[in-house]
């Protein structure tokens, strides 16, 4: 079953929680300050416009439905 955009988006946001910039996201995506800090801190949903434009940004840097699974790298299974 393929994830939707909001699985995959809050997937792969948790588990690169690690080496994301948080404010550098929020002020990348025009997302007021504290968005994604607070997505984090205190498991805030974010709503499906932030969402959309976070998907979209995901797929411009090449993350697809399918890197999200740790088991997966490059459509290749290890």
């Amino acid at each position: 079953m393929n994830p939707t955009k909001r699985e995959m988006v809050e997937m792969w946001l948790l588990e690169n929680r690690d080496i994301i910039n948080y404010a550098g996201l929020d002020k990348r995506l025009g997302f007021p300050n504290g968005t994604f800090q607070k997505f984090f801190k205190y498991s805030r949903r974010l709503n499906q416009k932030r969402i959309i434009k976070t998907h979209k940004f995901l797929l411009k840097l090449g993350i697809d439905k399918d890197d999200h699974n740790p088991m997966t790298q490059n459509n290749i299974l290890l």
